[in-house]
């Protein structure tokens, strides 16, 4: 066993992330890691280890070398992943629904039972225009650079399953005008009980989603929501409804980066209640003149 396949277990997950893509290395992976082999780590170790900070001109070129050698390494070793998933691929189906790998005559996913593509994942890197087979996981062709077959049915697969969450709005949150500006991922999650009642969290991936949540922000004002209480902030909007107090919270949407948003649908007051009015500031005492009418 050469040192490129004894060292493909180790740096699998990134080598085949960055030659396959995404989708097909999540797919692919465990498949190709079966087809290569156990792995021997220590010669990589080796070679990382000569990568740090020498302490002589000598050791710096024995560095430089080595740190060549470790590249040339990973990119034979990403050119061999590449080509074990192609070969792979054309005994596999990719799931739409969970994106897991099943046999290519299976009808159904093992993992989570939705129908599975008709075509193989190789098949599905097949160029309807030019027909070159190009490398799974790529998404568009080589050869003339139109959107291949897997791409195309990995976003009606996408679509298809965001109508399926949305579709649950009118019967979870009809009291808020249903979302409508898009997302790569959209999910309701109902995540327990507030004053009673369920709160749902909507979470939402993709590009520009700071600019959705300030167009949803004002479709909700302009369907009566407001800032209220106490302490009101445009992260908090409100709305009364036969006496019961709704609101939507943005107020922690991107805890987890600007690609992912988080917003929050619950009942709830807010602090002050709803009718909330600031009290007029104090009056000075009047002066002796003043009483007097002086």
């Amino acid at each position: 066993m050469s040192m490129l396949e004894r060292a493909v277990k180790k740096g699998l997950s990134k080598a085949v992330g960055n030659a396959v893509g995404q989708a097909a290395s999540n797919a692919l992976g465990n498949a190709v890691q079966r087809k290569v082999g156990d792995a021997v780590a220590q010669p990589l170790n080796d070679a990382a280890n000569q990568l740090s900070p020498p302490p002589d001109p000598v050791q710096t070129q024995q560095a430089q070398t080595s740190a060549a050698q470790l590249g040339g390494i990973f990119a034979g070793f990403a050119g061999a992943a590449q080509s074990y998933a192609n070969e792979a691929a054309k005994n596999m189906k990719i799931c739409s629904s969970c994106g897991e790998a099943a046999g290519a005559d299976q009808t159904f996913c093992p993992h989570c039972g939705a129908r599975l593509p008709e075509m193989t994942a190789a098949q599905g890197a097949v160029c309807q225009g030019c027909g070159q087979q190009n490398d799974v996981g790529t998404k568009f062709c080589a050869g003339c650079g139109a959107k291949l077959p897997a791409a195309l049915a990995g976003e009606e697969a996408a679509r298809a399953k965001n109508e399926a969450e949305l579709s649950k709005w009118e019967s979870l949150l009809p009291q808020y005008p249903i979302w409508v500006l898009g997302g790569d991922e959209i999910q309701i999650e109902e995540y327990g009980l507030e004053n009673g009642c369920p709160a749902y969290g909507l979470h939402i991936s993709g590009a520009g989603l700071p600019g959705l949540l300030a167009q949803y922000s004002q479709i909700l004002k302009q369907n009566g929501f407001v800032t209220a209480g106490q302490y009101p902030m445009e992260s908090m909007l409100y709305k009364r409804v036969d006496g019961v107090v709704y609101c939507f919270s943005s107020d922690n949407a991107f805890d987890g980066g600007t690609d992912h948003m988080s917003l929050y649908f619950s009942v709830r007051e807010p602090s002050g209640g709803f009718d909330y009015v600031k009290p007029e500031p104090r009056q000075k005492p009047k002066g002796w003149k003043d009483l007097l009418g002086l």
